[in-house]
């Protein structure tokens, strides 16, 4: 069900599998501790290389049991399947040994050749590597240099460690399953991963639901739930008002430009259940436990039931998966077993950095009275700005003029939904503990008999 095949990994063009070993080094490095910045990459894949496209320069040691064999260590990464003739044309262009290749031997490196073509039996893998030596009869320090051959199986294989990166190799050949993503831009902003997560002082975090429970800077807050999330069968619910960031923030957990112990973005599997995830996540966990295989597994707008069923299928002694949901939720309650996070609304001054951002055309006085209407709500705020045309401006609108913006943003009128936002606002404003099914019956009532105004 949630896998990767070989015949996935030919299907990758050059650039998506340079892309991927790189990604697998990353995640490699990180699911043993290691810092990811050793990991460098990039450029054109038809420039040259130096016969290195992806080079792994660490401080200390890896697992000897890894697919990265040594501190230093170079992939070359090929498309086309590499026989004998290719592998020396590769490694000894002008039948001279590639300079980069003499200084991974000079530090008791290792060269590794990936080709996503080549699908070997045992023997043929055995003459592939028999050619990298047969490349290095002449090296100095060739005993001393590891060399190795990955074909498509072995990178499936690699992929197979990582869940969060066969959701982004099934996505790239055109497989992805229905609703579940990998670590990218789950928000929605249409800005991109490489995006600033925008946040300042005055931004809270509670790490309970009350509201007078410890309030925490973000950073700090991001750092205790990521250790938290890093043990396999912890449980986290990120509650909030819509429109607050929560989707922003989970997606901020994972980026190591903000706090200092980012979750692997290679761990990462993420849904949202408004897009029907096929398979659900109650299968998705389970097959991930089965597998061994270690994963973050984020549901947005999960509901109350469906976060029990998860608590209780993944907080198990077996475990691989912790699990991250997130919900609009208004209750006073505390699953159990679970670390339960609320997320305050924003500051005007940071809801003014996001609408400078987002809508660069705005002027500075309209931008201040979005940022007043919006109340922290970020959602609000986009939403209203996204009004004003690139000539336009709001600036003299009154409070009703802006909520007509706001609640049709463009959109054809609808009396009925008017009406329907109208009981739904008055149902909120009650006390929904004490007043719940007296404002269910008015509600009833009311939309029943209800006629447009």
């Amino acid at each position: 069900m949630f896998e990767v095949t070989p015949d996935d990994i030919q299907r990758l063009n050059d650039t998506d599998l340079r892309e991927l070993v790189a990604l697998l080094c990353e995640a490699e490095l990180a699911a043993q501790g290691l810092s990811t910045a050793a990991v460098t990459w990039g450029g054109s894949q038809t420039a040259p290389d130096g016969g290195l496209d992806v080079r792994v320069e660490l401080t200390s040691p890896p697992s000897p049991e890894g697919y990265v064999p040594r501190a230093s260590t170079g992939f070359q990464v090929k498309k086309p399947d590499m026989p004998r003739a290719a592998i020396l044309k590769e490694m000894r262009p002008n039948t001279t040994i590639r300079p980069a290749i003499q200084e991974l031997a000079d530090s008791a490196g290792a060269y590794v050749i990936v080709s996503s073509q080549g699908s070997t039996a045992d023997g043929a893998l055995r003459d592939r590597r028999e050619a990298m030596r047969e490349a290095l009869s002449d090296v100095p320090g060739a005993a001393e240099l590891h060399t190795d051959f990955y074909d498509r199986r072995r990178v499936a294989s690699w992929v197979q460690c990582h869940p969060g990166l066969i959701a982004w190799v099934r996505q790239k050949v055109g497989r992805a399953l229905k609703g579940w993503r990998p670590y990218g831009e789950w928000s929605g902003a249409g800005e991109g991963i490489e995006t600033e997560y925008l946040f300042d002082a005055k931004l809270r975090v509670h790490l309970g639901w009350q509201q007078n429970s410890e309030a925490t800077s973000v950073p700090d807050a991001m750092d205790s739930l990521r250790d938290e999330l890093r043990n396999p069968g912890s449980v986290v619910r990120l509650v909030g008002l819509s429109g607050v960031g929560k989707t922003r923030f989970v997606q901020a957990l994972f980026d190591a430009r903000v706090g200092e112990r980012a979750l692997a973005p290679s761990h990462a599997v993420y849904t949202n259940l408004s897009d029907d995830p096929d398979p659900q996540p109650t299968a998705m966990a389970t097959n991930l436990i089965a597998n061994r295989a270690r994963a973050v597994l984020i549901v947005d707008n999960c509901p109350p039931t469906l976060h029990r069923s998860l608590t209780e299928l993944c907080r198990g002694p077996d475990s691989t998966v912790s699990v991250l949901t997130v919900e609009y939720d208004v209750r006073d309650d505390q699953p159990e077993g679970t670390q339960v996070v609320s997320l305050d609304t924003s500051s005007p001054e940071l809801i003014g950095k996001l609408v400078e951002r987002r809508f660069p055309h705005l002027s500075s006085v309209d931008a201040r009275t979005i940022t007043d209407a919006s109340g922290g709500n970020a959602r609000i705020a986009v939403a209203l700005a996204g009004t004003v045309g690139r000539s336009g401006s709001i600036t003299g609108l009154s409070n009703d003029e802006l909520f007509e913006r706001l609640f049709w943003q463009r959109h054809k009128l609808d009396d009925a939904l008017l009406l329907a936002g109208q009981a739904c606002s008055l149902v909120y404003s009650f006390d929904g503990e004490n007043l719940e099914g007296k404002a269910r019956r008015w509600l009833a009532s009311r939309l029943s008999s209800a006629k447009p105004p």
